[in-house]
């Protein structure tokens, strides 16, 4: 009977021992906490006990860990299940952005991504910066981006015409006539500059278009004049000669340019490069002239405003025209 009872007082034992390591186990807690700015995780397990409780367990000091971080439970709430806590950091962080000034910033943000995306600060494919937008944050970090800025823009240069000059015999030496103008070319070239926070880094140039410029062509007097004595109408003894070309009287005469005006002249011709207009009672219709500058002429037309010693000179264009301008000239009488 006595062995009876210690068996059974025995198994009561185990039981009642079993038992309390059962609810011993139900009540400690398996816990997995993570840092933000860190990439240590700590594992513990607490009985009946709080976030504090299990890092202090940890040998870590709480007091200065609520300073520094904002856990994802209360710090002092216990706790009943498995569970996993993030402390996330409330990390001080200097951002320079650009040739802005410095400025410091207390986040929450576990990277550097969402903390620029909290400070509404855009990066772009050409910007340059010394953190990747997955870092973690952590406390007392700087993080700098450079302003990388790419302009397109378009330069053009001029280059100088080239003179071409043709001996004319008949136009006296000394003188000059501009046949052609010439025109300035074009070279054009795309410029694209990189600018690194408002300040020129790296420019590169490339033609991309020319125009060429269109030479000037002037014909240059090769013929050999006989200056007249006076001023005026002026006898000379037949045979002296003008580029070549027998002259027997000189005039001083007031010229100007003019060009088409759609009408036949005065003797029923159609104007061309040689037909000038003159007053009749001074210059008869048909005679030949020579014009320094200008060159042989026939006196074909009349004018209303041509009266006296003035002769107008056709030109084929409105430019040449203007070129001429008003002059004074010396105008031999061929014969």
């Amino acid at each position: 009977m006595k062995k009876t009872l210690i068996i059974v007082l025995g198994v009561a034992a185990v039981l009642l021992l079993s038992g309390a390591y059962v609810s011993y186990a139900m009540m400690n807690k398996e816990v997995n906490i993570t840092f933000s700015d860190r990439e240590k995780t700590v594992q513990t397990a607490v009985f009946n006990g709080t976030l504090s409780d299990a890092l202090k367990e940890e040998g870590m000091k709480p007091a200065k860990l609520k300073e520094k971080y904002k856990p994802s439970i209360p710090w002092d709430q216990k706790i009943q299940e498995d569970t996993d806590i993030q402390l996330t950091c409330k990390c001080s962080v200097t951002l320079k952005v650009g040739n802005k000034d410095p400025e410091e910033h207390t986040t929450l943000q576990p990277t550097v991504g969402k903390f620029l995306k909290e400070q509404k600060v855009d990066v772009n494919k050409n910007d340059q910066m010394n953190a990747t937008l997955d870092q973690k944050i952590t406390n007392g970090m700087t993080i700098v981006i450079d302003k990388i800025e790419k302009k397109v823009q378009k330069k053009v240069e001029e280059t100088d015409y080239s003179v071409k000059k043709k001996e004319d015999p008949d136009i006296p030496k000394g003188e000059k006539e501009v046949v052609r103008e010439g025109k300035k070319g074009k070279v054009i070239y795309q410029v694209t500059a990189l600018f690194k926070n408002g300040k020129a880094m790296v420019t590169d140039q490339k033609k991309i278009d020319e125009i060429k410029p269109t030479a000037q062509i002037v014909k240059v007097g090769s013929g050999e004049a006989e200056e007249a004595s006076a001023k005026g109408d002026t006898e000379l003894s037949s045979g002296s000669r003008i580029a070549g070309l027998k002259y027997k009287k000189t005039m001083e005469a007031e010229t100007t340019g003019y060009t088409a005006t759609g009408n036949k002249t005065a003797t029923g011709t159609t104007p061309r490069r040689g037909t000038v207009a003159v007053d009749p009672a001074v210059i008869p219709l048909g005679t030949e002239l020579y014009i320094p500058g200008y060159g042989r002429a026939v006196a074909e037309d009349t004018g209303g405003a041509v009266n006296g010693n003035v002769i107008d000179l056709y030109f084929e264009s409105e430019s040449e025209a203007i070129q001429w301008g008003r002059r004074n000239v010396t105008v031999y009488i061929l014969e």
